[in-house]
């Protein structure tokens, strides 16, 4: 899956956005199975790493989701 589409998703959920930039790989893939994203690790690791090096703050995410939070 596209880090676009798992950002898009999990996007309007900010308590789910903060769990995952705290937890490791295996709990981020539960989370995000449990939120009805399907994904694999690869995918889990770009989301992490872009949620906590702070490269998506809210403004970006919303662009992303193609202002599908205005």
């Amino acid at each position: 899956m596209d880090l676009k589409d798992i950002i898009t998703k999990v996007a309007g959920n900010k308590d789910l956005l903060e769990k995952l930039k705290t937890a490791d790989i295996s709990q981020a893939k539960d989370l995000l199975t449990k939120a009805g994203i399907k994904v694999d690790d690869s995918d889990v690791k770009k989301v992490k790493e872009a949620l906590a090096d702070g490269k998506l703050d809210m403004k970006e995410i919303k662009d992303i989701a193609g202002g599908l939070f205005k």
